[in-house]
């Protein structure tokens, strides 16, 4: 490891990035959090980053540490590390959700 997120992740293709975006919003009926009753099971959309993700992990030779976290069945979080090469220096982004507001998918 030592170079850029670029330089060991390459290019992004294209197909594949509608694809997986295919697969996440094939998921929406059951992320929704409307109405009030629903609980969103964000767990399927964790499912479908960690298998796009996975050929880049730590465990496959990539440069990637994927933690599947949940601290409620079914609502899970994913968190991807990337090790950056100065100590003690840490980038983080917060506040990604997967759940989403009612959509009808007619309308799109």
């Amino acid at each position: 490891m030592g170079g850029s997120l670029k330089e060991e992740l390459g290019v992004l293709d294209g197909d594949s990035f509608v694809a997986l975006l295919s697969k996440l919003i094939g998921e929406s009926r059951y992320v929704q959090n409307n109405p009030p009753e629903l609980v969103p099971q964000e767990d399927r959309v964790v499912r479908h980053l960690l298998d796009a993700l996975a050929p880049y992990s730590k465990e496959q030779g990539g440069p990637l540490l994927l933690n599947h976290a949940s601290f409620v069945e079914g609502r899970g979080n994913l968190i991807v590390e990337y090790p950056g090469t100065v100590p003690g220096k840490v980038l983080s982004f917060v506040g990604s959700h997967m759940d989403v507001v009612t959509a009808n998918p007619d309308d799109w």
